[in-house]
């Protein structure tokens, strides 16, 4: 792994600071549970993303934060395969796990931080197996391409990963969480916050170790012991926020801000089910910084960031004298307006009724890769800038939303299919409220649509790769629609009950022409697919029930997802009418959760995952599995500090699975976590 020189690292330090990290979990006294949510309008809330106004037609996916404070020690990569129906593509123990959204390949799914993306310029992907879960505030899971908002190559869906927005409230805090687990797995946390009227800064850091040494059984059904799978990582993510405004108000501000995340990982590469022995080793360190500023009124916000990464790859493998190092840099700047064409507050006090609001959003992106190493034939570059404009309206006694996009892109110099997009909901129950005696009801029920051109340029190692790479591969583009509804009830039983009813069904459409998937044996090459077009369905259920001191929640997540061959240029392939290969055609997840005074709360989640064809003919498969996993919480008050004590055992029933082929995964473990925090 390279060093950054100190010149790099010393400017960094000083004109960047990071990220309002997660925060603390000391900063909550009472803890209520809140559930996965699963809602088809995001939040009002545009201070962190300031694009959620634009496509609030799409249905989208929040994970809780209880659940997600029960994987704060673990990678997202365990978070979203056990907490949502979206396929993780795992490799294996100490292997990269990617993001796959209905049916979409990795490459096709969008990864954004505080919305910069942080996919690999060079392989496209973002590997959720080195995101630590906790150093994010908020993890949200968009469905649908919104490539008009969050950039060509978002096809099937995005994960946005946001830090906690600054108040500017005065306090201070501290969280130490230690760990340990099965296969010598070892962790240790540190969370810091500082608050005042000018300055809010945040600091998060990790370390984890690991021998990894999990049994399994080979081809021949003996009990092995994984060998070569250690694993030693750690990092620290940094943000600083300064209000430039007198008083801070959440409707009026001005701040800049800055966030450093830096992290690095060792990883031993164990053999494949294939290999009688690996010698393979990954050294991965990133640099990732932001620095922005933002201003917002009531009708108006103008911001501006501009952020540097650089990510590092060491591998190598001394039985066949293998040693690459790559570097991929790039740089990512973004200045956006968004305008409340109307005042709704003062038309509100002259109407008495709630008017319709008219947003509209205009921003330029511009994005510049660098991929430099022995696996490059030459230092390659993409200059990716862009121009993008969105309008949303809200009516009707907010019953109808509607919203409207487009953007124009260039790739080094070479201009890209205009990307518009468009979408409509519309609220046929509209939280109609029943009220008997001291009992009250909400009803409601929404219907929504939404269609959007999509388009993936080729990625620098699928083009320039050394050996295997395809410098006459086509672009990817076609068209995704997708509609749905979303029912939900309430009921309040004297204020000392409550019950919950909530389903949502979504259906969803997408041709691609030309797919770019890898093909071959000893040097793989990626190849054109001519048509894929892919289907399916969604569905979100939750029913939650609360009474005095008790708490109950069940939630069942599932997704059919039909992913096939249309048309070939590679005759005789056997791939037309075939799925296409590691896009499990069902997924399911379901959670049964008790809460008990906030204080003590016990999870029983459940996934499964269908069957995995490995040829693009369906002529090899995996066998689909089930996994079960549970997990306790529970939290001590004690005037100014907090104990919590979090407990986990992983795949109960011990199921023996791959998830990618010759690539075990493990068997039961388990976690304990204690947490301290003084505030």
């Amino acid at each position: 792994m390279n060093a950054l020189p100190k010149t790099t690292l010393i400017i960094v330090l000083f004109s960047l600071f990071h990220c309002c990290a997660n925060p603390l979990f000391a900063q909550q006294r009472n803890d209520t549970l809140k559930e996965v949510e699963i809602r088809t309008t995001l939040i009002k809330d545009t201070a962190i993303d300031k694009k959620s106004d634009f496509s609030a037609t799409q249905s989208f996916q929040t994970i809780g934060r209880e659940y997600k404070d029960l994987y704060e020690s673990q990678s997202l990569a365990n978070l979203l395969s056990q907490q949502t129906s979206v396929f993780i593509k795992s490799y294996g123990v100490n292997s990269m796990a990617t993001l796959s959204l209905r049916g979409a390949s990795a490459a096709q799914s969008a990864v954004l931080w505080n919305g910069v993306p942080i996919m690999n310029p060079a392989l496209g992907v973002a590997d959720l197996s080195l995101l630590q879960t906790g150093l994010f505030s908020d993890i949200t899971l968009k469905y649908g391409s919104s490539a008009a908002l969050y950039g060509s190559g978002n096809v099937g869906g995005a994960l946005l990963l946001d830090n906690q927005y600054p108040d500017f409230t005065a306090k201070k805090n501290i969280g130490i969480t230690a760990g340990v687990g099965s296969y010598g797995s070892q962790n240790l946390g540190l969370n810091t916050s500082f608050q005042n009227e000018k300055w809010t800064v945040h600091l998060n850091g990790f370390y984890q170790k690991a021998t990894n040494d999990i049994s399994y059984k080979d081809e021949s059904g003996n009990n092995k012991r994984l060998e070569n799978a250690a694993l030693q990582g750690g990092g620290a993510l940094l943000s600083v926020d300064y209000n430039l405004k007198e008083k801070w108000n959440a409707q009026n501000n001005e701040r800049i801000y800055g966030k450093l995340w830096w992290q690095t990982y060792d990883r031993e590469i164990p053999p494949a089910m294939f290999e009688s022995f690996s010698d393979k080793q990954q050294k991965d360190a990133s640099l990732r910084t932001l620095l922005g500023y933002e201003k917002n009124t009531r009708r108006s916000t103008f911001y501006v960031k501009g952020s540097y990464n650089k990510e590092s790859l060491h591998y190598e493998d001394s039985a066949v004298s293998l040693d690459n190092r790559n570097n991929v840099h790039q740089v990512y700047q973004e200045t956006g307006f968004k305008y409340r064409l109307n005042n709704p507050d003062k038309q509100m006090r002259e109407t008495w009724m709630k008017p319709a609001v008219h947003q509209v959003l205009i921003f330029v992106p511009m994005q510049f890769a660098l991929a430099e190493g022995n696996n490059i034939s030459s230092n390659e570059t993409q200059f990716r800038p862009a121009i993008a404009a969105a309008y949303s309206f809200e009516g009707m006694q907010s019953r109808l939303k509607a919203n409207a996009s487009f953007r124009q892109e260039w790739v080094n110099g070479t201009t890209a299919p205009l990307l518009p997009g468009a979408g409509v909901s519309f609220a046929l129950l509209n939280d109609k409220k029943v009220n008997k005696k001291e009992n009250s009801s909400l009803i409601s029920l929404l219907i929504r649509g939404n269609v959007q051109r999509t388009y993936r340029i080729p990625t620098l190692n699928e083009l320039y790769y050394f050996p295997g790479g395809n410098p006459d591969l086509k672009p990817e583009q076609g068209w995704s629609q997708d509609a749905g509804y979303t029912f939900q009830f309430k009921h309040n039983y004297n204020d000392k009950k409550a019950f919950l009813f909530l389903h949502e069904l979504n259906g969803f459409n997408r041709n691609i022409q030309d797919w770019i998937y890898w093909l071959g044996g000893a040097i793989w090459t990626p190849h054109n697919i001519a048509k894929v077009h892919s289907r399916g369905i969604e569905t979100n259920n939750r029913i939650s029930y609360s009474a005095g001191q008790f708490k109950f929640n069940l939630g069942l997540n599932y997704t059919y997802v039909l992913s096939t061959t249309e048309a070939s240029y590679l005759p005789g392939d056997g791939s037309i009418g075939k799925q296409i290969p590691y896009t499990p055609r069902y997924n399911a997840q379901g959670n049964f959760g008790i809460q008990w005074k906030g204080n003590l709360f016990v999870n029983w989640n459940q996934t499964y995952t269908g069957y995995r064809f490995v040829t693009v003919d369906e002529s090899q498969y995996l066998d689909p599995y089930f996994t079960a996993n549970i997990q306790v919480s529970y939290a001590i008050l004690l005037s100014k500090y907090k104990l919590q004590m979090i407990g986990q055992l992983q795949n109960i029933f011990n199921t023996d699975y791959q998830v990618v082929n010759a690539r075990p995964m493990p068997g039961r473990n388990f976690s304990l976590q204690l947490r301290m925090g003084i505030y």
